[in-house]
């Protein structure tokens, strides 16, 4: 019982603050170059969890020269290819097409384990995994029968390549999470992502004039590299370490619902039909898939 509350107030808490994430993160991406942005971030994360790992006395040289290729491809996937994606779509979408796009992760970790040989298809999962893409095809077809605007279709692919990104990052740390704690692992991860993204982050503060900023992006800024790197990925792995990573996945689809929720109450977003058809049929194929 214990283990369990732990592991629901775990996700509910990660889920109530992904919504600010693709809420308040936006503004930022729309002022700051995206690359910077990732550069801003990162910085946050590498000296928070570079400051968590003196205060707890981890060692990270030995797990890094244990499982030097799973820590470099989790900082590749997990950092890189996840993080700074996912900025690049934001900026072109809308919050709830991010968030609803994101519920499709424990759908492809399902056929991430069944490439992997660890998981076996049966009929309730292939349904499962057709309703969840039907949902995404449905959020495609655009609102009042019309087609998307291009911006937004470009948006979508580049998020839903970041949830790929997500999805094997998830599955590649699990087992990390396994063998060294949650903590030490985030923070190895996060360290060996910056190190990864530096060379490319620095070309991100050419022409940028961060007086001309509003206060929306800075605290968008701060959101994503304070809560979005450093208390998320903590709360991620805490849960990997407590269930399978399709069930945390899975835990944590409230994300689309509440986004879009947030997103119309404060700052006046249109909830349309197609995004709720689709994200009734995302949510519905990924319950499915996962009981």
């Amino acid at each position: 019982m214990r283990a369990d509350l732990r592991f629901w107030s775990t996700v509910g808490t990660h889920t109530l603050l992904a919504a600010g994430i693709y809420l308040f993160g936006r503004p930022a991406t729309l002022e700051i170059p995206i690359l910077a942005l990732g550069m801003l971030r990162f910085t946050v994360a590498a000296l928070g969890f570079l400051v968590l790992a003196k205060v707890r006395g981890y060692d990270l040289a030995t797990p890094f020269r244990q499982d030097r290729a799973s820590f470099l491809l989790g900082g590749l996937l997990g950092v890189i290819m996840n993080q700074v994606v996912f900025l690049w779509g934001l900026e072109l979408t809308l919050p709830a097409h991010a968030a609803l796009l994101y519920a499709l992760t424990p759908t492809i970790v399902l056929l991430i384990g069944w490439l992997r040989g660890v998981e076996r298809p049966t009929a309730r999962k292939v349904l499962g995994i057709t309703l969840a893409f039907s949902g995404v095809l449905v959020l495609f077809t655009g609102r009042h029968g019309a087609t998307l605007p291009p911006r937004w279709v470009l948006g979508d692919a580049l998020l839903l390549l970041s949830v790929l990104s997500w999805a094997g990052y998830t599955v590649i740390s699990s087992a990390l999470v396994r063998n060294y704690g949650s903590e030490r692992t985030t923070a190895l991860t996060i360290l060996v992502g910056f190190a990864l993204f530096l060379p490319l982050g620095c070309f991100g503060f050419v022409g940028f004039h961060p007086a001309a900023l509003s206060g929306a992006a800075w605290f968008g800024a701060g959101y994503l590299g304070v809560v979005g790197s450093v208390v998320m990925y903590l709360l991620w792995f805490s849960a990997l370490g407590l269930r399978a990573p399709s069930r945390v996945a899975i835990a944590a689809n409230g994300q689309p619902i509440l986004t879009a929720l947030a997103g119309w109450i404060f700052f006046g977003q249109a909830v349309t039909p197609s995004f709720g058809i689709g994200a009734a049929l995302v949510i519905a194929g990924v319950i499915t898939s996962q009981l």
